[in-house]
């Protein structure tokens, strides 16, 4: 008994000296920040064969771009994968899609996937907006009209 109270106490200690970090609200009008919403048609390919690609794609930017989200979720049928993307400003959204177009796995994606809709969500900057047009892109693009995200 003796072990379990010092065990209590040693816990609430623990979790009374250790800081709590209080996240900041920041309005979705004075973020920078992109996200992309990516509707995918999977071509007729196995689940497997897209989870294999996908779970590379997403190993292969992690180590190599500045997104701070980056997911595939596929459907039940597997006929339809959502990708969502989100980047800190337009910048890193124009330099992964140069990174993206000239790199190793343009050509495979195409193969996989076809874009049924492409959204971008936040304050896109025109050279985005350029960037992407030039490079046959079609967006559909969104502004915030109210909300907020705690950093």
């Amino acid at each position: 008994m003796y072990k379990f109270l010092c065990f209590i106490a040693l816990s609430f200690f623990i979790s009374c000296a250790s800081p709590s970090k209080q996240l900041e609200a920041i309005d979705d009008s004075d973020s920078k920040e992109l996200t992309f919403i990516i509707e995918l048609n999977t071509k007729g390919n196995s689940k497997e064969k897209i989870e294999e690609f996908t779970q590379y794609l997403a190993a292969f930017i992690k180590e190599r771009e500045p997104s701070s989200i980056y997911g595939y979720f596929i459907s039940e049928d597997g006929s339809r994968v959502t990708l969502i993307e989100r980047y800190n400003n337009s910048e890193d959204g124009i330099q992964h899609g140069i990174d993206f177009i000239n790199g190793p796995n343009f050509d495979k994606f195409f193969e996989l996937f076809e874009i049924e809709s492409f959204i971008t969500i936040g304050n896109a900057t025109d050279e985005f907006k350029t960037f992407t047009a030039e490079n046959g892109f079609v967006i559909e693009y969104r502004e915030s009209i109210g909300g907020f995200s705690r950093k």
